[in-house]
């Protein structure tokens, strides 16, 4: 989806004396500014699209009537995207998957003399994502917004209310019917595997279930160390390996779930906070915001930890598996410098492309 384009678009149907005709729904709200200090009801809006089908904060509108005045001040584009969706991940789970991004309108209007002149209007954006693993669940009160820890919000037309229970009942009968047909993809794969004798390895119990209704224990460092020694190979690639033992891959992977996640005390298997880890790593913190968000580490628990250090705020942990999986991507990217400058401006970038996601 183009934002800019769907926001325009927004922008554009007017009345003759320059009032919006499109109205608050369920995809769209408008706000006269943006505040920092308003983050709470920005991230109550920003769940109630996520748990409905995703939709626009706009900011630089006027609410009755509704007119086009634009941002007066930089709020918006000083904005801390990394700091904002911490904010948002303290409120809500799952996280919820935002972009923003500014407009600007160039209008014609008479000065006190009489003269047409072009007044420039920059209008800002948020968009909240409808969520992949519907309900988004406040995790904490919030009085200011009369938000409690349990609460699941919903957009119904132009206002955020708790749900109701059809809409409930319909995001769990969507959630069932995913699950069922992702069931159905991995019954694919073992039917096409050409063989029954098939076990899963679940790292979580230490256990792996075999096609005989036995489920046998097993050591997860030493599975890890078998994976690790092992040599990954896509389905019609087979290659000689002088005898290094092979696991052959059928479908997608990823390959680092050889990796499981650390347990025991978040200091100890995540020690390392981001200006620690750019330090070891010797590059710049915003060089390591960007192979961060790049590679999506903290979408991954054996990666990154976020911490909660009070009501308001958290800091970023990160495991000693991070720091060796970044080491060795440093050891491609200085090869060649072209394809870190990608990364760097792809971060640089990421709110202007379709699909990416905030998350440096």
């Amino acid at each position: 989806m183009e934002h800019d384009q769907e926001v325009m678009k927004i922008l554009a149907r007017r009345t003759a004396s320059g009032t919006l005709r499109s109205r608050e729904s369920n995809t769209v709200e408008f706000k006269q500014s943006f505040n920092k200090g308003n983050t709470p009801a920005y991230a109550k809006t920003m769940a109630a699209y996520a748990n409905n089908s995703g939709g626009y904060i706009i900011f630089g509108i006027m609410d009755a009537p509704r007119n086009i005045i634009g941002l007066k001040n930089d709020n918006f584009d000083n904005l801390k995207q990394e700091q904002f969706t911490d904010a948002l991940n303290a409120l809500f789970a799952p996280a919820i998957e935002w972009e923003m991004g500014t407009v600007t309108l160039a209008e014609k209007q008479e000065d006190a003399n009489g003269t047409l002149v072009t007044d420039l209007k920059k209008i800002g954006w948020i968009y909240a994502s409808e969520s992949e693993f519907k309900p988004v669940i406040a995790q904490k009160d919030n009085n200011s917004e009369n938000i409690s820890a349990g609460d699941v919000f919903y957009r119904y037309r132009a206002t955020n209310g708790k749900i109701k229970s059809a809409e409930m009942e319909r995001i769990i009968e969507e959630r069932i019917t995913r699950e069922r047909e992702n069931l159905l993809k991995v019954l694919e794969v073992i039917r096409k595997s050409g063989t029954a004798n098939l076990g899963i390895v679940n790292y979580s119990s230490g256990k792996f279930s075999t096609p005989y209704g036995v489920d046998v224990a097993f050591d997860r460092k030493l599975v890890t160390q078998v994976l690790k020694k092992a040599k990954f190979i896509k389905e019609g690639s087979f290659n000689e390996t002088d005898g290094i033992p092979v696991i052959k891959v059928r479908g997608n992977i990823d390959l680092a779930e050889e990796v499981p996640v650390p347990e025991g005390n978040p200091d100890d298997t995540h020690p390392y906070l981001q200006k620690q880890m750019a330090e070891k790593l010797g590059i710049s913190t915003q060089d390591l915001y960007a192979l961060i968000w790049y590679f999506k580490m903290k979408e991954s628990k054996k990666y990154h930890l976020p911490i909660t250090t009070s009501q308001q705020s958290q800091v970023h942990k990160f495991s000693t598996f991070a720091l060796e999986f970044l080491q060795e991507k440093l050891k491609e990217l200085n090869s060649d410098e072209k394809d870190f400058n990608k990364i760097r401006a792809a971060y640089k970038n990421r709110n202007k492309k379709q699909g990416e996601k905030v998350n440096g």
